[in-house]
């Protein structure tokens, strides 16, 4: 139970923090957040997924984000020994899947708005996708070096 708590908590910090910068800041023509680093600014949504690939498979897309979704809710129902890493993990996982499906749904594209600067071929992207990448690698930590340790 007490994982299950830390999950929906992990769920619901990310999803705040995601859906608040996304309603104040993709409407932000420009903004230089820290000098060739960091920039701010709306690109008008994105339809596809990272790198602009399948751009205008919105439905598509969105099916494919409901049953991974779904399948990493199996996946953690059969995960016996959850740890506050692993927790965090999911959660993260978990809160970006859904704050960028709750923009497909709702607006038929996803809301990205940070540039960096230095790295002018990098997708433009969103906080939802930066938790999405951070858990998912927390998961695979958990699952090399910790999962089976906590299984024996």
């Amino acid at each position: 139970m007490k994982s299950f708590l830390k999950i929906i908590i992990s769920i619901i910090l990310v999803l705040v923090i995601d859906l608040v910068t996304k309603h104040f800041l993709f409407e932000i023509d420009y903004y230089n957040l820290i000098p060739n680093v960091v920039s701010i600014a709306s690109n008008g949504g994105n339809t596809g997924a990272g790198f602009g690939i399948f751009a205008g498979y919105t439905i598509e897309l969105s099916i494919i984000s409901a049953i991974m979704i779904i399948a990493l809710l199996i996946y953690n129902y059969f995960v016996k020994n959850k740890n506050t890493f692993y927790c965090i993990g999911m959660g993260f996982v978990l809160g970006g899947a859904v704050g960028n499906l709750v923009d497909r749904i709702f607006l038929g594209y996803v809301r990205d708005f940070i540039y960096l600067d230095f790295w002018t071929s990098f997708p433009v992207f969103n906080f939802a996708d930066s938790f999405l990448c951070i858990g998912a690698v927390m998961l695979v930590i958990f699952i090399l070096f910790m999962g089976k340790k906590n299984e024996k």
